[in-house]
């Protein structure tokens, strides 16, 4: 009596229910690494494969795979990654910025403005988010505006000594040295030196 078998359904832990990652040339697609972006956000995490790959119902084996470039991998099954990693389908793919390339903030696309007395601001919005990057320059004894916002404010000094000023308390800072504040509180930074400051800056919310 010949033997007969049973179609086996797709299975959520075969490694090979998806598509290999090579093109027909051998090459691999100009894309995303995701299988070293997962492997990276899991060792950050101080997670085992076994525990990434359970807690997103697939197999181990399938999630090596992956990780090695040796597998493709679903939206659906990434986006069950993604969760148990901490992030959005989007980010994990680096495609938050609706691109894969990178994109480039000319010049003529930063904005430069005056804050006070010598005070050079310029404000580099990134495309695509609410965030803005900032470079000050901070004459001697010079001090900016004081200013409220919507989400935080990150500042780096990068050269001279500068002063945080938030709500009505002083912060000294001198080079090297970063701080994080809401930025719905009123702030300002001034130089109280006989040097001039550098800073470097991030705010979560487009203010310029």
């Amino acid at each position: 009596m010949p033997k007969t078998t049973t179609p086996r359904s797709p299975d959520k832990t075969s490694a090979t229910a998806d598509t290999p990652l090579a093109e027909p040339n051998g090459r691999r697609p100009n894309g995303p690494q995701i299988g070293n972006v997962i492997r990276s956000l899991r060792r950050q995490r101080g997670l085992s494969l076994r525990e990434v790959a359970e807690s997103a119902q697939l197999s181990a084996s399938f999630l090596g795979a992956v990780e090695r470039g040796e597998s493709d991998i679903s939206v659906g099954r990434l986006s069950l990654i993604a969760e148990v990693l901490g992030h959005d389908l989007a980010s994990l793919l680096g495609y938050s910025l609706r691109q894969s390339s990178p994109r480039f903030i000319r010049p003529d696309e930063q904005v430069r403005m005056r804050r006070g007395k010598g005070i050079e601001l310029t404000a580099m919005r990134i495309p695509s988010t609410n965030l803005e990057l900032l470079l000050a320059t901070l004459p001697p004894h010079s001090k900016d505006r004081p200013v409220t916002h919507a989400g935080l404010d990150i500042l780096y000094v990068l050269e001279g000594n500068l002063v945080l000023r938030l709500d009505d308390t002083d912060y000294p800072m001198t080079a090297g040295e970063c701080v994080v504040w809401p930025s719905s509180h009123e702030h300002a930074i001034r130089n109280d030196s006989d040097q001039p400051a550098r800073a470097i800056g991030l705010v979560t919310e487009t203010v310029y």
